[in-house]
């Protein structure tokens, strides 16, 4: 997240017996109210907002600033410097933000915030003063209120706008005194221990018969500077960090959300006298989050503006310093300094987000910055994680099944089908990966760690976070993330066929096809030979698929054997669905039905192994939707595979024991009450459930389950049961 607003919306209630407007009016009599005005912190929101979870781990949304070295002026003794900026301000949560620099967020938000509203009377701003100009005080969970006055929504004819800002007793020198400013004058304390964290808001007019909660939106208006240890260092004794020569103090416009600085600069510093071993892992804090300057944000730092680091390496202090004239502190943001001793690189994912609870293939590149060409790096994962290139993924997980072994016919594991628990490379660059996470059967989100090691030393960490399902009955969980919009699939006239032309394709791909085609529609005559036939039905149960309806024209064959496919027909008009995944009850057998329906995953192959072709063609013939875009697909692949070969081809069974999916789409029964806090369920979705026509299914809208035609886009969100 880039920025944050408190997920709950914590009322403010100002309570007093005073009915009174400030212009001394009646609030009592008929049209001017109907409500007491009440406060609340809206949910997240664009960038800067208070809750900055989720960047810290990282770069998040940030980027480098700059690097350069800090020297000593009376020896050549240096120390590196990085400096990267992060969106947001970041927070460690659970201490309370009341008397410390200490990054606030939902969870430590200040006791005490005040609270100015800007009132106009026939669209005339009343300059006498303000609606409300009061401190208002935490008084329980969630709830803040007043010690004097009452406030009432005005009525019609008056419009009122509000200010905030926390905390209430940020030493600004200024505050505005009547209603014709916005402006807040501030300088930024001595004492690193007095720097708040201050957060201010600004909301649109809003008409004076609102009688709503009003949302206010806090946003971060300093600069957080904070130190951390960089993946090279000595041991030693890090005595103090300063910074000098910055900007101290300005005014802040809280209408249009800009500093404008006064010009005048001074020096920062605090005392940290931490040893280190040299061991710390990169990103490690140097100064805590107590610790963090709150400057003054500044489009380019000053002249004169440097860092400054006293160092002791066990014999003497060594002021080593460094120029940061003309680099940038936005507003609202995280600057850090990284301290080696040699020039800092960088290691991280390139697409940060949460993973959703499923079985998930997490496509990202490892980004490493700066880093000399050929020294080696090597990241390193825990808890059944695996890594691999994506050029070496197979072809299911190219598709997006989850794949975990590699077997053979006779069910001897051959190796890994999804990479191994490293992952080495060279030098700087973005390196694109495929990182297999397991699912997470839990009842929280989890964080999974990725070790960096460079030259066989631990450098680094970087954190992958991954949801829960979200447990809304007593034994059924979906998960977080809605994927693309699909149709129920199974929809067809009588006359619907696919028709692949694969003439202008390449003679080596056409004789794969040819030999695919040729393999799969003679599977259910393999049935009655040794093992190779009980494996079959082991897989697909006791009816072995019959392809009749995939039709093949070929060319270059010898007596009828051989040769390369010329065309391929699919004719589903034949394959006829009524009587198909009919429980309202049981999801989990209805989405195995329509997944394995007369070999129809065997068709799904034959289709993505010919489109993965240069050169093909396809027409279509009558009316219908394409067997391999399904929600039974879309819910089936969330799932752990395994590869089997047999006699040279591949197909996938599921690991569990009993051959059966753990994700699956719902039926009708089991999506009632189907609920998440994070991504909440909205519009509609399929069930697994069928309507025994050939050409419907049941939805989910709204706590009902109608019935819809099956070629319809709807959301998807798959279920599982309580392991």
């Amino acid at each position: 997240m880039t920025g944050c607003m408190f997920a709950l919306f914590p009322c403010l209630l100002l309570f007093s017996c005073s009915k009174e407007f400030p212009d001394g009016s009646d609030a009592g009599h008929a049209g001017k109210y109907s409500e007491s005005i009440s406060f609340g912190v809206a949910p997240d929101g664009p960038d800067g907002n208070v809750q900055t979870k989720g960047v810290a781990a990282g770069l998040g949304n940030g980027y480098v600033s700059g690097q350069f070295v800090l020297r000593a002026q009376d020896s050549a003794d240096t120390l590196c410097v990085r400096a990267t900026v992060a969106d947001g301000i970041h927070s460690s949560g659970g201490r309370q933000a009341v008397t410390r620099a200490t990054p606030v967020a939902e969870e430590n938000f200040y006791d005490a915030f005040h609270v100015l509203a800007y009132w106009k009377k026939d669209g005339q701003l009343v300059q006498e003063q303000f609606y409300m100009d009061e401190d208002v005080f935490k008084n329980g969970n969630n709830l803040w209120s007043a010690t004097a006055n009452t406030y009432y929504w005005p009525g019609d004819g008056h419009t009122l706008r509000f200010c905030a800002w926390a905390p209430a007793d940020a030493a600004f020198s200024l505050t505005p005194q009547d209603p014709t400013s916005t402006s807040l004058a501030y300088t930024v304390p001595k004492d690193v221990a007095d720097q708040k964290d201050i957060v201010v808001t600004s909301t649109d007019e809003m008409a004076g018969n609102s009688n709503t909660v009003v949302p206010l939106d806090f946003r971060h208006i300093c600069t957080a500077v904070q130190f951390k240890f960089g993946s090279q260092m000595q041991s030693g004794t890090v005595k103090s960090v300063a910074l000098k020569g910055v900007g101290t103090a300005g005014t802040y416009d809280m209408a249009s959300g800009t500093w404008t600085l006064s010009g005048g600069t001074d020096d920062f510093m605090q005392e940290l006298n931490l040893f280190t071993t040299g061991s710390e892992t990169s990103g490690s804090e140097l100064t805590t989050p107590a610790q963090t300057f709150m400057m003054i944000p500044q489009e380019t730092l000053p002249d004169g503006a440097s860092v400054e680091v006293v160092f002791n390496d066990g014999t003497e202090d060594r002021t080593l310093s460094a120029s940061i004239a003309g680099m940038a502190w936005p507003q609202g943001k995280t600057v850090t300094y990284r301290i080696s001793i040699s020039p800092e690189y960088e290691f991280r994912l390139s697409d940060e987000r949460t993973l959703d609870a499923h079985y998930e293939i997490y496509m990202t590149n490892i980004v490493v910055t700066d880093l000399p060409a050929g020294k080696q790096w090597t990241v390193t994962a825990g808890d059944n994680v695996t890594i691999q290139s994506q050029s070496g993924m197979n072809s299911f997980a190219r598709q997006g099944y989850w794949t975990d072994r590699n077997v053979d016919d006779r069910g001897n594991d051959t190796g890994t089908a999804r990479g191994n628990a490293s992952y080495s490379g060279t030098g700087s660059g973005e390196f694109p990966v495929a990182i297999f996470v397991p699912e997470n059967t839990g009842d929280s989100e989890r964080t999974l760690k990725l070790s960096v090691a460079v030259d066989g030393k631990t450098v680094q960490t970087m954190d992958i976070v991954q949801y829960a399902p979200a447990w809304y009955a007593e034994s059924l969980g979906c998960e977080r993330i809605q994927g693309p919009d699909c149709p129920w699939g199974f929809y067809w006239t009588d006359d619907f066929a696919l028709i692949y032309d694969l003439t202008s394709c390449n003679d080596s791909a056409r004789e794969t096809v040819r030999q695919y085609v040729e393999w799969t529609k003679a599977l259910h005559t393999l049935v009655n030979l040794p093992f190779i036939g009980g494996l079959f039905a082991w897989i697909f149960g006791d009816d072995i698929p019959d392809l009749s309806y995939v039709d093949m024209e070929k060319s270059d064959t010898f007596l009828g054997l051989g040769g390369k496919a010329d065309e391929v027909t699919i004719n589903l008009g034949e394959i006829h669905t009524a009587g198909i995944a009919t429980s309202p009850s049981d999801g989990q057998a209805n989405t195995q039905a329509m997944y394995n329906f007369e070999g129809i995953q065997f068709v799904n192959e034959i289709i993505n192994s010919i489109e993965s072709i240069p050169g093909y063609s396809v027409t279509t013939r009558g009316e219908g939707t394409n067997p391999s875009n399904n929600a039974a697909i879309a819910c089936m692949k969330l799932n752990s595979w395994n590869i089997i070969t047999v006699e040279s081809n591949t197909l996938l069974t599921l690991t569990n024991d009993n051959n059966t999916a753990d994700w699956y789409l719902p039926s009708m029964q089991e999506i009632n009450g189907i609920a998440d806090d994070i991504n909440p369920i909205s519009g509609e979705y399929w069930t697994s459930t069928a309507v025994d026509d050939n050409r419907q299914a049941y939805k989910y809208s709204g706590g009902s389950t109608p019935q819809e035609l099956r070629d319809v886009n709807l959301h998807v969100r798959a279920v599982r049961k309580r392991p």
